[in-house]
């Protein structure tokens, strides 16, 4: 499987710079439509801020461009970002500056925006490791706690789990979508394979902070060291579809529905995983 950054991919550093406009565009509209006060911190995450080794690190369009708000208090979402008015004006004015940067980009990075606030009141909220975060703005993003490491494990297993119980209902977001809507349906499933990497790693032994550390190069180099060779080709073979799909313009549907396969085979190994796990920890937390 070759995952080397050829001549035929576009160059990293243009990828790199259209990202670096995306988020600059989001971090100047947020603080120029939120007093500063309101806002504890900008954050940047995810793959596309660690350091891209090979075409599985980063997939234009596919990988998220995760940008995280820390609100100074828990209802100030609702008052700054909680209208769809302001919604539309947000994602309005960050269209139009990203522009006005990148003039003719390669590709359009795809933003999520992610309060923190919310997240961290979710029941078994695992914190993203500090050295997986850019602070755009503010104060540094906030130190998590990976004590018990076994709850963390059940947490993994329990959301493998129901990621894979998503498959039963996905050839119901397939069947319709032919031609360009099939990317509805990889849109609606990366989120679910993205995260496969550091779990299972983290079930097979890894630290949960080293394992959401690393990127995906070096996440597939580790989980064929620890055992797991048919999961990381899966793992791997949807990003490396994905490239394909991407260069055609989205026109190869072939590609896409092999990312999904690659995908959905990566998915279901991973609950055996998780599974097994749970088998050998029945005793619980």
């Amino acid at each position: 499987m070759d995952v080397e950054w050829s001549n035929r991919y576009p160059p990293q550093e243009v990828l790199r710079a259209e990202v670096r406009g995306m988020t600059e565009s989001f971090i100047e509209v947020l603080l120029d439509e939120i007093p500063p006060q309101e806002i504890r911190g900008l954050y940047f995450k995810g793959s596309a801020q660690k350091q891209w080794e090979s075409l599985l690190d980063y997939v234009p369009e596919v990988s998220d461009v995760d940008i995280h708000i820390h609100f100074s208090e828990d209802d100030a979402v609702q008052r700054h970002l909680g209208t769809i008015a302001k919604a539309m004006r947000v994602q309005a004015r960050v269209e139009k500056t990203y522009f006005s940067k990148i003039r003719k980009p390669l590709h359009t990075p795809r933003p999520q925006l992610v309060v923190l606030n919310d997240l961290r009141h979710q029941p078994d909220y695992i914190p993203t490791p500090s050295s997986a975060i850019t602070v755009l703005h503010g104060e540094e993003y906030p130190q998590g706690d990976y004590g018990g490491p076994d709850r963390i494990r059940h947490v993994d297993c329990r959301r493998l789990i129901e990621d894979g119980a998503y498959l039963a209902r996905f050839p119901f977001h397939l069947i319709d979508r032919p031609g360009r809507y099939l990317w509805e349906s990889i849109r609606t499933f990366v989120w679910r394979i993205s995260p496969i990497g550091p779990r299972v790693l983290h079930l097979l032994g890894l630290r949960a902070e080293d394992a959401w550390s690393l990127n995906r190069t070096r996440i597939v180099s580790r989980l064929k060291e620890l055992g797991e060779p048919r999961l990381a080709e899966e793992y791997a073979g949807f990003y490396l579809a994905a490239w394909d799909y991407f260069l055609s313009g989205y026109s190869d549907t072939d590609a896409g529905r092999l990312s999904i396969g690659c995908g959905v085979r990566a998915l279901i190994k991973a609950v055996e995983i998780a599974e097994e796990w749970l088998l050998q920890h029945s005793h619980g937390i």
